[in-house]
């Protein structure tokens, strides 16, 4: 494709189909340079694709609401609508709120995510890691995603919200398919089948904050459920939209992280022989990874008044849609944006966790998942290589970078 054909297509961006499911940085290049804020036809919003307009939306949460970060379940079509009929209507999500509703319920979210609370899953990760890998060893071959990643973050993920591991299979089906309710360019027949799983999850989902309420535990959801720490509760509604939303958003972010580090490692030959003794190293592919591959695509913000906006002028309540890949690919702040470079001096100004008052609270988290993850791959198979056949291809995502396999021998 052609940055010609590039531009005549700007208006019809839609991460869900060729070419922009497989590649969408020729699209992010050609709208920095000639486009920076382009309205997309498919998304009803505008695309916000240069780092510093990214920067300047972020900062400044009382011009860019933060109200329609992510789609809500009760904007979906009439016939999904019905199906979800006697559920718990929208309460207050963190992602999706403004100042003064967002402080309190970030202040009892993040004692979940401390640096304590990292450490101490530490080990479990590591066994888990070595569990994993266990199941697979012997047989020479293994998908990195399906087989190791996926299930490593499902679990460590779901010991620290508090899921038994009896549930955990079903929570992530539940996961799956409420991602599917979320999803605003999937077909409405496939919304209304998935729309059929969110009650039985919401039960769960209540159940365990009812638990937790009586018997509180170190986890997510008895902080969100009984406040602590010398914050009051949450709302009963607010705990559960917050932790269902908890359980969505750091599983596929977190597990692409892996996938996607796993493949610059095998791209980067010498970066894999040189982590398995130096964590400095390592840390440095990962922060690398996220600047280039942004597992994240994007949230949404709106306009509360009129402004003028890499050249645009937006009036008041316009959608925009912040495409952090974009920005992390900007070449006006990271120089050879294309490069992978484990050196780079400001690599840590990527936007994979978001920034200003909506950083991710659980990236301490994250980056601890994918940090042991790929410690415990590299040390237990350091012949590891991709397979011979093998090509990646992403996920059909609104919301994530998602390389769907990783195909891996030793």
């Amino acid at each position: 494709m052609t940055l010609d054909s590039v531009g005549e297509l700007h208006h019809e961006f839609n991460p869900m189909v060729e070419p922009h499911r497989q590649d969408p940085h020729l699209f992010y290049d050609w709208a920095r340079r000639e486009r920076p804020v382009a309205y997309s036809q498919s998304l009803q919003a505008w695309l916000v694709t240069r780092y510093a307009d990214l920067k300047a939306i972020v900062s400044d949460p009382v011009t860019y609401s933060s109200a329609p970060a992510l789609p809500s379940v009760w904007a979906n079509p009439a016939e999904v609508l019905e199906v979800l009929q006697g559920c718990i209507p929208e309460a207050n999500s963190m992602i999706n709120a403004d100042e003064p509703v967002h402080a309190p319920m970030r202040r009892v979210f993040n004692p979940a995510f401390t640096g304590r609370r990292v450490r101490e899953l530490k080990p479990a990760m590591l066994r888990e890691a070595n569990r994993l890998i266990d199941s697979f060893i012997e047989a020479g071959r293994a998908d990195v995603v399906a087989q190791y990643a996926a299930p490593f973050v499902r679990h460590v993920l779901s010991w620290a919200a508090g899921i038994p591991d009896d549930d955990i299979a079903s929570v992530h089906q539940w996961n799956e398919e409420f991602m599917k309710v979320m999803n605003p360019l999937l077909p409405v027949e496939i919304k209304v089948e998935a729309a059929k799983h969110y009650r039985p999850y919401e039960e769960y989902l209540s159940e365990l904050l009812r638990s937790r309420a009586a018997e509180p535990r170190d986890d997510l959801a008895s902080y969100l459920i009984n406040g602590g720490h010398g914050l009051p509760p949450l709302r009963f509604e607010d705990a559960l939209y917050l932790l269902r939303g908890s359980l969505s958003a750091g599983f596929d972010t977190t597990r692409d992280t892996i996938a996607s580090a796993v493949l610059k490692l095998m791209e980067h030959r010498a970066l894999w022989d040189a982590s398995v003794d130096d964590d400095r190293t390592l840390r440095h592919v990962i922060e690398e990874t996220l600047r280039a591959e942004a597992p994240h695509r994007g949230l949404m913000r709106v306009t509360t008044r009129a402004v003028t906006l890499g050249g645009e002028q937006l009036p008041k309540g316009a959608r925009l849609l912040l495409l952090f890949g974009s920005g992390n690919r900007d070449e006006q702040h990271f120089p050879d944006p294309d490069l992978f470079d484990i050196n780079r001096e400001n690599v840590r100004d990527h936007l994979a966790f978001g920034d200003g008052i909506h950083r991710c609270p659980g990236a301490p988290m994250a980056r601890q998942e994918v940090f042991v993850a790929l410690q415990v791959l590299r040390s237990r198979l350091p012949q590891l290589q991709l397979a011979s056949d093998y090509q990646p291809t992403y996920a059909a995502s609104y919301f994530f970078r998602s390389p769907e396999q990783v195909l891996a021998v030793w």
